[in-house]
């Protein structure tokens, strides 16, 4: 019986490590830290000039 709860004892803490971690990772790619390099909404390239 104490091997079962130290099983599943173990699997909670590595659930817990994991979607910790999963979720640093996410959060520190998709934060923004300045302005955005594009915008869709207006372009910096003129498709169809030779400017």
């Amino acid at each position: 019986m104490g091997s079962i709860l130290a099983t599943v004892g173990a699997m909670i803490a590595g659930g817990a490590v994991a979607t910790v971690t999963v979720v640093g990772l996410v959060s520190s790619q998709t934060s923004t830290d300045g302005p955005s390099p594009a915008n869709v909404n207006a372009p910096v390239v003129q498709y169809g000039s030779n400017g």
